[in-house]
């Protein structure tokens, strides 16, 4: 059936009446993913373990556009999660200690944690300058000096009942015994009578115990004198610290952490007078740095939940990290160096990664599992976690995580880590799967309306007129491969957008219309379709050999589209049959070679079942056949191949000659029927320029099958040769009409006598089958006479 111009234009039937885009509401939001959404709904309806969401979808679908904005408005209705803090773990400096703060309360104790140590070294400097201090002070020295003076006084007196005089000296007491009321020299000492001497030394064993005595009291009275000082400085930096920590731990009483840690660096500030008295200033702001807080998640400025997206997810961005900084070629760290990750900044809400992105970086993949596992967030740096690293780290307290994960991945990612990893399963129990399409009614082309609309709007672009907006659900049916749907490619469609609209205001219209979108398609091909303009070439210099006027047996056109990715294009492939007598069978040549997919080979065999059913019911297949894509050297996958394949057998088994200008694309069953194939638009574009670049003829056009024909969206420039009857389209059923329309001969069918019509094409192959098996008879009688004669 050929197929006429008017049903190959693009009508959309539920186009309202407007004038330009601006008559039509923007509309906010997405559309047509009402299933990804009730996914993503079941999910934030389930507050378990185990339940977070994969989102599945084609690149370019609006995921993370859809994802994002729908999890912002859901987080606006949930409360602001708490804020976390790291602060010094004074029982152990290497474990900082992390807090939880209510919404907004962590920037707020930063703050007054720094006024305090602020006001607390002031305060200290102030108290031991005062005229209170001092007095105080005076009359412990006073206490003290007395009794120690009272110590040497009852020393002395010890000593001069035993004949002594006593002296204290940088090196300790010295000793020297007095005789007849002068000291004893040694040389004086050796003249003296033998019971003196005796005498001497009895009473200087005793004296020296008394001394010894004396000392331990001695410093016995300076440890009591230091312990009441330390007392005293206690007391009177406790007298105004005191109340500053009164007055703190009663604003945080709410808080069981904060008023323990409070009461700790009071503490420590009592037991640190001496180091905040110092005039050396690094010292006292080593003390303030240890009062002060590390606000690593600052939720202050957010409302609702947060919505965090991370485009880097690397190990670090994700767990937080503890820097370090480098003195006198040595690196150092402190709780102040505690860096938060996404987790950190998600945790209470969501976070949002690309499944791509966190394979791609080292152990991420692995962090975010163990981090769901356990339900908590561990700070370690990547270095310590592989045990590569010698530098001593801290090692801070784990934060409780509770966030919910949104996975964005492309089905190809999503498929293979849901086979290879089984902690998927486990932690990821929700799938939102984004649709590529949309059906073609009225309720979705007013949605699609509305988003023309709001992208002119959302970027103060011009607007489009019918024909413009016409011209665009055109192309998003051309992309969709099927004039009953829409894609959903939504940066795709926006971008084409935009760009009509530049080129609009380059020309100076207020308006686009139709021939600034035209123009647009053409500049993004034009961009991506360098390799479809060297097969064209090669096409127009015969470099590629394909014919496109004339006859030839057992020689087709076949259509093949090659993807790029970012840009698809047919071009036509010459496939040529070779009949001989020999094993019978189908030889495909790209299946020998280890050229042929594993779903052509399928269509091949599928070819023998269709001769066997058609031409061997009565006669054995007595030949042998070969199938060949000529100049094809990469590997030949799909089925759209098998009616140009069984055409060309049958074109070589019956010697009846095939249109070269004529080319075509469908699968087949065994049966003969036409089953709908892929690309058909690519193909159908890539034989027109094919027969433009040799010369129309007016005879050439595209065979294709007739369910396919939803599938075409031509150009305007092939619809406009069609419109002439430079080019033709046949849209067909069954594999007969394409025998037909390529041989112009009839087909046949089965007469009541078991015979296909006479003249006929299958009548033809018949026949030449018949004549095969005699000649293959005639072979082996004259085999076996040879084999007599000798």
């Amino acid at each position: 059936m050929k197929v006429e111009y008017q049903n190959l234009v693009y009508r959309c039937p539920y186009l309202p009446n407007f004038q330009t885009s601006v008559e039509i509401e923007p509309i906010e939001g997405f559309i047509g993913q009402e299933k990804a959404r009730k996914a993503v709904e079941d999910a934030l309806s389930i507050n378990e373990k185990g339940f977070n969401v994969f989102v599945v979808g084609m690149p370019g679908t609006g995921r993370r556009s859809f994802i994002t904005s729908f999890l912002e408005k859901e987080a606006l209705r949930m409360s602001p999660p708490k804020d976390w803090v790291y602060v010094y773990n004074f029982s152990n400096p290497s474990e900082p200690k992390a807090i939880s703060l209510e919404h907004g309360k962590g920037a707020q104790f930063k703050s007054d944690m720094q006024k305090l140590s602020e006001e607390v070294i002031e305060s200290i400097e102030k108290i031991f300058e005062s005229e209170d201090y001092a007095a105080k002070k005076s009359e412990l020295e006073d206490e003290y000096m007395s009794k120690r003076t009272k110590l040497w006084e009852e020393l002395q007196e010890k000593a001069k009942e035993l004949g002594f005089s006593v002296q204290l000296t940088p090196t300790g007491v010295v000793s020297v015994p007095i005789f007849e009321g002068k000291p004893v020299t040694p040389e004086i000492l050796e003249s003296l009578p033998e019971e003196v001497k005796q005498s001497i030394g009895e009473n200087g064993r005793k004296l020296k115990h008394v001394i010894e005595g004396t000392l331990y009291k001695s410093r016995k009275l300076d440890r009591e004198y230091k312990e009441k000082l330390r007392e005293l400085d206690k007391y009177a930096a406790l007298f105004t610290v005191g109340a500053l920590f009164d007055e703190m731990r009663k604003q945080y009483e709410f808080s069981y952490d904060i008023t323990q840690y409070l009461t700790d660096v009071e503490n420590d500030v009592l037991n640190n007078l001496s180091d905040l008295r110092s005039e050396d200033p690094e010292v006292r702001q080593l003390y303030k740095k240890r009062y002060s807080v590390n606000l690593i998640v600052d939720n202050s400025h957010i409302t609702g939940a947060p919505v965090i997206f991370e485009r880097n997810p690397t190990y670090s961005n994700l767990a937080g990290k503890v820097e370090y900084y480098s003195r006198a070629g040595m690196l150092f760290t402190d709780f102040t160096f505690i860096k938060a990750g996404a987790l950190h900044r998600a945790n209470g809400g969501f976070l949002i990664l690309e499944a791509e992105s966190l394979l791609r970086n080292p152990y991420a993949w692995e962090y975010l599992k163990r981090a769901l596992l356990s339900e908590e967030i561990t700070i370690e740096n990547l270095e310590s976690a592989l045990g590569f690293s010698n530098i001593v780290s801290l090692r801070p307290q784990p934060i409780p995580l509770n966030v919910k994960i949104f996975l964005i991945a492309s089905p190809r990612i999503y498929y293979l880590m849901y086979t290879y990893d089984e902690d998927v399963r486990k932690l990821f129990r929700v799938k939102s799967e984004f649709d590529w399409e949309l059906d073609v009614n009225e309720e979705n082309v007013k949605k699609y309306l509305g988003f023309i609309s709001s992208s002119c709007c959302r970027h103060e672009l011009p607007h489009l007129d019918t024909k413009a907006v016409e011209r665009i659900l055109w192309y998003s049916s051309r992309l969709a491969a099927d004039r009953e749907k829409l894609s959903v490619r939504f940066g795709e469609i926006s971008g084409l957008i935009r760009e009509s609209c530049s080129i609009a205001t380059r020309c100076g219209d207020k308006t686009v219309r139709e021939e600034h979108v035209k123009t647009a398609i053409s500049q993004m091909e034009d961009r991506v379709n360098l390799i479809q303009t060297k097969y064209d070439s090669q096409i127009k210099s015969h470099d590629l050999m394909v014919e496109t006027t004339g006859t030839r047996i057992g020689q087709v056109n076949g259509l093949t589209v090659y993807d790029l990715s970012d840009h698809s294009f047919g071009i036509p492939v010459k496939i040529t049959a070779k009949v001989h007598l020999g094993k019978p069978g189908v030889v495909d040549i790209q299946r020998e070679a280890n050229l042929s997919g594993k779903i052509h080979s399928k269509a091949v065999l599928t070819l023998e079942g269709f001769f066997g059913e058609r031409y061997a019911q009565l006669l054995p297949l007595s030949i042998s056949a070969s199938l060949n894509f000529e100049q094809v050297y990469g590997v030949v996958e799909g089925d759209s191949a098998s009616i140009a394949e069984a055409i060309a057998l049958i074109s070589a088994i019956s010697k009846v000659p095939i249109k070269q200008e004529i080319a075509v694309t469908g699968s087949m069953n065994q049966h003969g029927e036409v089953q709908p194939v892929g690309g058909v638009t690519e193909k159908v574009e890539g034989f027109h320029r094919a027969c433009k670049l040799h010369g129309l003829t007016g005879n050439q056009g595209v065979i294709l099958p007739k369910a396919n024909l939803k599938n075409l969206l031509l150009k305007d420039e092939v619809l406009e040769d069609i419109k002439k009857g430079l080019f033709h389209i046949w849209a067909i059923e069954h594999i007969d009409e394409a025998i037909e329309i390529l041989t112009g001969i009839k087909a046949g069918k089965l007469t009541k006598t078991g015979n296909y019509e006479k003249g006929s094409v299958n009548d033809l192959v018949v026949k030449a089958l018949k004549k095969a098996k005699e000649n293959v008879k005639e072979k082996k009688t004259s085999q076996k006479r040879d084999r007599k004669r000798k």
